[in-house]
């Protein structure tokens, strides 16, 4: 008879589970210490250190570990942050800050650009960096890229380089522009679920996807327009980079597979021969090379170099502040427009209405640059964001809308009404339209046998009760709801712009457009980055010395160390939960459902606006 362990008879004792149980949170109750340890001995250090390394005779290294983005997302509930998936954010004026010093100091000579990380960055952002990555190159500064392989995003700021370094394995994705979506019709039939939709504008296409099973002509036809835009802008920028022409660009983006299976060339090799990069390099002799060029690092381990973050901390220990009263405050606007108090990174009808409020009740503040990188929301959270702006106005401020990636639909609503309104050519905007969407589920609840029925005291059913069919008369008034929300949106954009209504009709609709044909189309006045548009209302409001700011919701002390910490928590968290694609994907699309918190139930929303 085998005898059996002591450890295989314990485990059948309640003791050894209620032990094990102790064990494992006396294990997390650990884990959390250490992490907070250490999470407020990186608060404190952050705080205290201020030796700074010298950039002199030393590479400055730009190394963004995610998206480049108007603003850092955050979240208002630290505990949001437990799952280890920290957005890696780099916020542009940041960067653009440590470029542009490092073209006119003299300490600073060679650039490294290592670009993995920045896929996710938009276009208009895009833009900026390399505009100043170009005053570098005038400053006849030596700018290097290195990476083991190049997004679309990434290629364009590397094409700015002198010399592009890929790994010998490496890859370039270049493949133009394009925008698709799942479309659920056949689904919801057979679920039969159904999902009444309510819109105004031809090109409103954000609730096609519950109405058939495929893109309609109208939105393949808008979406190509505004991407044709966006592609030629990129090649024209990688054509004048490489000493291409925008032709062959295209030829290479569009018969790579014959030129691998023809020439019998590996990926990287075909990148190399037809002159998309400078070399080709394993990690290890990028290292070495990279030595040669600017000698050892102090450890002997790569080469004299000295971070972004590093040198940026270093300029804002030499900033010199301009002795000003008057002050332009500028209001970052990115995300979905969502009502009540939202975090960074999500635009809160009251939140948002909160810093212009701040801003404009400040006797100092002379002027408001409003920085919007949103594809809209719900209109309720809009129109209080433009209602508080108009109160800027009225009191004599200089009003300034300055568009980023995306300025469309509640993001256009927002803007309308400022005396300028200013874009990149690359910014999305225009999508003048409106709808609403209330599911029911009564025929999916019958299909298993279970019905919805009842009394009441009135004709009309304004309740909007899921599990039952759509009651004709609030689906009247939800329509009439739209067409005046329609009729409202181009008759304030008629107004703010000095544009007959028919004219605002026409190119309405739902419509998407690039920045440079919004500037033709009346939508927007002029071309240019934030920077341009804070000198732009400096001028308007009659001021020469003036601080420019960002207004912030506060954030204690004690929440900016548990956000810190909760980093290292995450931890802990198993990778295999972190990781799981349908997780994220499920977290996702509730967390975008959330969003969809009008009263109303109608939103003003570009879901074409995000390529």
């Amino acid at each position: 008879m085998e005898q059996k362990t002591f450890f295989e008879k314990f485990k059948k004792n309640p003791l050894f589970w209620i032990f094990s149980g102790q064990l494992f949170f006396l294990s997390l109750n650990v884990i959390f210490l250490i992490a907070l340890l250490i999470g407020v001995i990186s608060f404190i250090s952050s705080i205290f250190m201020d030796e700074f390394d010298d950039p002199t005779d030393k590479a400055l290294v730009i190394r963004p570990l995610g998206p480049i983005v108007e603003q850092v997302a955050g979240s208002d509930d630290p505990f949001d942050n437990l799952s280890g998936d920290l957005p890696r954010e780099l916020y542009v004026g940041d960067l653009l800050e440590v470029l542009e010093t490092a073209a006119s100091d003299d300490r600073v000579q060679d650039i490294i650009l290592s670009l993995d990380n920045i896929n996710g960055t938009g276009q208009a952002v895009l833009y900026d960096v390399g505009n100043a990555l170009q005053k570098i190159q005038e400053a006849d500064k030596n700018i290097i890229a290195v990476g083991d392989y190049f997004t679309r995003s990434g290629y364009y700021l590397a094409s700015f380089a002198d010399e592009i370094i890929m790994n010998s394995d490496g890859l370039v994705e270049m493949d133009g522009f394009g925008r698709s979506r799942l479309f659920y019709k056949s689904f919801l039939d057979k679920i039969k679920v159904d999902f009444n939709v309510f819109r105004v504008g031809t090109f409103k296409s954000a609730v096609e996807p519950y109405l058939g099973n495929e893109m309609s002509e109208a939105a393949k036809e808008a979406n190509l327009a505004y991407l044709d835009v966006l592609w030629s802008s990129y090649k024209d920028v990688i054509s004048k980079n490489r000493g291409m022409t925008s032709e062959e660009i295209q030829y290479l983006v569009d018969n790579s597979d014959s030129i691998l299976t023809e020439e019998g060339l590996s990926s990287s090799e075909a990148i190399l021969n037809y002159g998309l990069v400078d070399k080709l390099l394993p990690r290890t002799k990028t290292r070495s090379y990279l030595k040669e060029l600017f000698g050892e690092s102090d450890d002997k381990k790569s080469f004299a170099q000295i971070s972004g973050y590093e040198y940026f901390r270093l300029i804002q220990s030499e900033k010199s502040v301009v002795s000003a009263e008057d002050k332009i405050a500028v209001v970052v606007a990115r995300g979905t427009i969502v009502n009540g108090v939202q975090p960074p990174g999500t635009i809160g009808g009251d939140s948002t209405s909160r810093l212009i409020r701040e801003a404009h009740e400040d006797e100092n503040v002379k002027a408001i640059v409003l920085r919007v990188d949103s594809g809209g929301g719900g209109v309720f959270a809009s129109e209080q964001i433009r209602l508080e702006l108009l109160e800027a106005k009225e009191k004599g401020l200089t009003i300034i809308a300055s568009m980023g990636n995306v300025a469309a639909s509640g993001g256009y609503w927002i803007s309308a009404n400022a005396h300028e309104i200013w874009a990149s050519h690359n910014t999305i905007t225009g999508s003048i339209g409106i709808f609403g969407i209330l599911p029911t589920i009564d025929r999916a609840l019958s299909e298993i046998g279970i019905n919805s029925d009842g009394v009441k005291t009135s004709r009309l059913d304004l309740s909007g009760d899921v599990t039952s069919p759509l009651d004709e008369g609030l689906s009247k008034i939800i329509q009439s709801e739209i067409e005046y929300g329609y009729k409202r949106f181009i008759g304030l954009v008629s107004q703010a712009r000095n544009i007959p209504i028919e004219e605002v009709d026409k190119i309405a609709q739902g419509r998407v457009w690039a920045g440079s044909t919004a500037l033709e189309l009346g939508l927007v006045d002029n071309i240019g980055n934030l920077q341009m548009a804070i000198k732009r209302a400096a001028e308007l409001a009659e001021i020469n010395q003036y601080n420019s700011y960002y207004p912030e919701q506060e954030v204690n002390w004690r929440e900016q160390i548990f956000n810190r910490l909760s980093g290292y928590i995450g931890w802990a968290i198993p990778s295999l939960i972190k990781e799981n694609i349908l997780v994220k994907e499920t977290v996702r699309v509730l967390q975008d459902i959330e969003k969809l918190n009008d009263p109303k139930g109608i939103y003003i929303i570009c879901e074409d606006c995000q390529i």
